[in-house]
């Protein structure tokens, strides 16, 4: 057998950890989520408590079925927000305050259904109110279910002006979603990076290549799911490690080639430990054989075949 179909047959009589989370307390059913307290079905968070159904939500405290929120309170249906408190069904919204159903605005305070504004307070549909006529008239609108109400919106997001891409404090960056970045070319929904590209959910990393779902890292090219990791290619859910290589579920580790499902290893191959020698020379070696075999450089296949499923 060539080496990926050896490692794939080894990494599948392994054991795996069932939940990847950091110093949560009372958070169950909450995957790859860090010093978070009270959470439910909250994933890939950090630091964040009383958090219901999200994805991605940092500093976050009281909030519910929100995405790629940083440091929101009170807040239901939100995505991509910062430092909003007490919003509702907002997207793109920044230190934002009682709002709903806004979008791309900044500096909001007691507004419903604005597009593009800023520094703005009592407006419904970008339009200024009185404070008792805001509240009347948002009485009423908040008879009507979310979906009539978008049906009122979309038509107006459509003839506002859009930037290309939303972001803050980039230099010579490129992507989505992309924040306090420098030389970051097609990052998305990433912040804190610097000589980067094609990255997805990566943040406070340099250096990186085709990764995704990776923070506080350096030197790392083809990886899912992980950090703190330093010269790593080809892993997946390695976590404070250096210099591996075709890893798996790899924790605090360095100079691995092949392994899965260890803790505290060094100089190992396929969860064998050698002398740092007769690791250089069979990793050398191996490699040799994977070039001949047109492997290097290539992923290895993923447990499970991949299924595309829609939603309804």
């Amino acid at each position: 057998m060539t080496f990926l179909q050896q490692f794939e047959a080894f990494r599948l009589k392994h054991p795996r950890i069932g939940l990847q989370c950091v110093n949560n307390t009372n958070s169950p059913f909450c995957q790859y989520t860090e010093r978070s307290k009270n959470c439910y079905m909250t994933f890939a968070s950090y630091e964040s408590q009383f958090c219901l159904y999200n994805h991605r939500v940092f500093y976050c405290t009281d909030c519910t079925d929100c995405t790629l929120c940083n440091k929101c309170e009170l807040c239901y249906e939100c995505i991509d927000c910062i430092n909003s408190y007490n919003c509702n069904y907002c997207d793109h919204c920044e230190n934002t305050s009682d709002s709903d159903f806004c979008f791309y605005s900044v500096s909001l305070k007691n507004c419903f259904g604005c597009i593009n504004l800023r520094q703005s307070e009592y407006c419904i549909f970008n339009k200024k109110y009185s404070p008792e006529e805001y509240k009347t008239k948002v009485a009423e609108l908040r008879k009507l279910t979310p979906a009539q109400i978008c049906e009122k919106i979309v038509p107006a997001l459509l003839k506002f002006p859009r930037i290309f891409m939303y972001g803050k404090n980039t230099e010579n960056s490129y992507g989505d979603n992309l924040h306090n970045s420098k030389n970051a070319y097609w990052a998305f929904d990433s912040k804190n990076l610097h000589d980067c590209l094609y990255n997805y959910h990566c943040d406070d990393s340099k250096n990186l290549a085709d990764c995704s779902h990776l923070g506080w890292s350096e030197l790392c090219y083809e990886i899912m799911s992980g950090g703190n990791l330093n010269n790593c290619m080809f892993c997946y859910g390695c976590w404070h490690s250096n210099n591996l290589s075709y890893c798996d579920s790899v924790y605090t580790s360095h100079d691995c080639f092949g392994c899965t499902a260890i803790n505290h290893a060094e100089f190992c191959i396929f969860n064998v430990q050698y002398s740092p020698e007769e690791y250089a020379k069979r990793v050398a070696e191996i490699i040799s054989q994977m070039k001949a075999d047109n492997e290097w450089g290539k992923w290895y296949e993923p447990t499970y075949p991949e299924v595309i499923t829609y939603g309804l």
